[in-house]
C-alpha cells in the first residue's frame, strides 16, 4: 500500500493525490459482477446529485466514488451482510 500526501501547499497537488487514491481503490474493488451495477447506480445518483459542471477528472473521480459505494454494498449483501429487510425492498437483489 503506498501512502499519498495530502494537505499540501497546493490545492491542485491534493486534488490530485485524491484523483489518485480513488482510482487506485476503484480499480481494487469494482469489479466483476458489482462493476455494471455500480456504474449505473453511479451515473443515476450522480445525474440526480446537480454535480454537473465540473473539470472532467473530477466528475469522473466522483462517479468512481459512487461506484465503490456501491460495489461495496452490493458485494456485502450478495455475501449475507445485510439487514433482512433489503429483501423487502429489494426482493431480486440477493439470489
Amino acid at each position: 500500500m503506498r501512502i499519498l500526501p495530502f494537505m499540501t501547499d497546493s490545492p491542485k497537488e491534493d486534488l490530485d493525490a485524491l484523483i489518485q487514491a480513488v482510482a487506485e481503490l476503484h480499480g481494487s474493488n469494482v469489479r466483476g459482477k458489482e462493476a455494471r451495477a455500480a456504474a449505473e447506480a453511479a451515473a443515476n445518483l450522480h445525474s440526480a446529485s446537480g454535480f454537473l459542471y465540473a473539470p472532467g477528472e473530477v466528475l469522473d473521480t466522483f462517479d468512481r466514488a459512487i461506484e465503490i459505494g456501491y460495489a461495496a454494498a452490493l458485494r456485502g449483501a450478495r455475501e449475507g451482510k445485510f439487514d433482512e429487510e433489503i429483501r423487502v425492498w429489494r426482493p431480486g437483489l440477493i439470489g
